[in-house]
């Protein structure tokens, strides 16, 4: 009698238990409570907890008002963790799941973040800075009214001023080696491919620097003289003319 007794005892503690557990996971997977619970931790700089949160949202209410919003925030929480590439798949994810929503073209911009953030000097690779060049144009071209298309322009002439002043980087170095060609070719490069870059005025400088060396003196005079056209309160359109003998 007392074994029963005991039995039924641990019987309805053991249910309360679970009663108890079930109405704590019910609350935790609520997803009024687990939306705001995943902002706070976000607003607290707790990006890891944060994503986890919107990503449970995401799996236990794929049908709720939340959903979409989840998915932006767990990829905005991705980014500010410098988790890029993981940020990246959920933007692809969420362009492809609502290519119609309101903040797609926002999702876009994201992901160009992504890349962009990457670029962190001229000494680094070119890579990073024309893939976010890519997805930038991306932005413009979808979006060209947007807010994100008019920062994404500014954007692109920063990796504009990056890549050419990668290539005059190099270019500089093929003239301390006395290779003219090598160097020409890289200078060139800047006024084809980024001509709207602040080393324009140097690129030009130095063809036609490298031109006059050459004994090619209308080629030299060439650049000089567009040189001198755009960029006539430049130190680098005084040097040309210094070279060419004019005033």
């Amino acid at each position: 009698m007392y074994i029963t007794k005991y039995l039924g005892i641990a019987c309805v503690c053991l249910l309360m238990v679970s009663c108890s557990s079930n109405k704590d996971e019910d609350k935790i997977s609520n997803p009024d409570e687990l939306y705001k619970s995943a902002n706070t931790e976000l607003s607290k700089n707790e990006y890891a907890a944060a994503s986890e949160k919107f990503e449970q949202l995401e799996r236990e209410h794929p049908t709720s008002q939340y959903a979409a919003s989840a998915q932006i925030r767990r990829a905005y929480s991705k980014y500010l963790d410098n988790k890029y590439e993981e940020a990246s798949l959920i933007i692809e994810d969420f362009v492809k799941q609502y290519p119609a929503h309101s903040n797609t073209p926002y999702m876009y911009y994201l992901r160009a973040l992504c890349y962009y953030d990457q670029i962190l000097d001229v000494g680094r690779s070119q890579d990073s800075a024309i893939t976010a060049m890519g997805a930038l144009n991306e932005v413009i071209t979808r979006y060209p009214e947007s807010e994100y298309a008019r920062d994404s322009k500014l954007k692109v002439e920063y990796i504009h001023n990056v890549l050419a002043g990668k290539e005059m980087e190099i270019g500089r170095f093929y003239l301390t080696k006395k290779a003219k060609i090598a160097a020409l070719n890289r200078f060139k490069a800047v006024i084809d491919k980024y001509q709207t870059s602040i080393f324009t005025p140097e690129a030009l400088y130095r063809l036609s620097e490298i031109y006059y060396a050459l004994g090619d003196i209308s080629q030299s005079k060439v650049y000089a003289s567009v040189l001198s056209y755009n960029y006539p309160d430049s130190h680098w359109a005084d040097m040309a003319n210094a070279l060419l003998g004019e005033k």
